[in-house]
């Protein structure tokens, strides 16, 4: 069951963060598996009036910050915990629990290793990226493959997670990462290398709950996608990516 764990659960949410899908996703994703409403504020003057608002209370820094009835918080890898722990999303087990954090914040990492720290100190080019993928991206996603590997609940599983059997804030992390090498760069190949990843995608792709989220965020009209990372740095992506397959 995905139900809250407490009353407080029952409590408005809203999510302040930008216009793109990102790390506002591997909020999205836990709520809308959950199926529990939420509200969503995307432009600059509201996220700027909620940040401001916010320095009454406990100091957040930036976006995504989610907002729990009163409760604030920033980060999100600190938010998308609190999210799992409200609908019961986190594996039982107590070292599953301290793995499933360090997956997290590998997933963050990632994030980071994607988009050169948000792009603020410089931009792809092909060179650099075609270093990076057959480097240090290729590394994180075999440790991925790996991780799910490691689950022995996959090995006769009809559908595969990073945890036991049914999905975790991991697993929809680490779908919040594919969906933009895959569908929004169009490296299939390049993810298709990693068996097991390759697999897990396409099936976290196909649930329901995710399916709903996309066909707002990801509509027929590739035109009207909402970016993934968005700005600058995306661009410098996708012309330093090699003939990418767009889906």
């Amino acid at each position: 069951s995905f139900g809250p764990s407490d009353s407080s659960a029952m409590s408005d949410i809203t999510i302040y963060y930008w216009p793109i899908r990102f790390r506002g996703n591997f909020l999205k994703y836990i709520l809308e598996e959950a199926g529990h409403k939420y509200a969503t504020v995307s432009t600059y003057p509201e996220i700027k009036k909620a940040l401001d608002d916010a320095k009454d209370g406990y100091p957040v820094f930036a976006v995504p910050l989610l907002k729990v009835g009163s409760f604030r918080c920033s980060q999100m890898p600190a938010a998308v915990l609190h999210l799992a722990k409200m609908f019961h999303m986190e594996p039982s087990d107590g070292n599953d629990k301290t793995l499933a954090l360090m997956m997290l914040l590998n997933c963050n990492d990632i994030l980071d290793s994607i988009t050169m720290n948000g792009g603020h100190y410089m931009m792809w080019t092909p060179e650099k990226w075609k270093t990076f993928q057959d480097g240090r991206l290729a590394k994180w996603l075999g440790v991925l493959d790996t991780a799910l590997g490691k689950n022995p609940k996959n090995a006769k599983a009809e559908k595969i997670y990073f945890f036991g059997v049914k999905p975790t804030y991991v697993d929809f992390g680490v779908l919040a990462i594919l969906d933009g090498l895959v569908d929004e760069f169009g490296l299939v190949e390049y993810v298709g290398k990693f068996p097991l990843l390759s697999r897990f995608f396409k099936e976290m792709s196909a649930r329901p709950s995710v399916q709903k989220l996309w066909s707002v965020q990801k509509p027929k009209d590739r035109s009207k996608w909402a970016p993934w990372c968005g700005g600058q740095i995306q661009k410098s992506i996708e012309t330093s990516i090699a003939e990418p397959k767009k889906l």
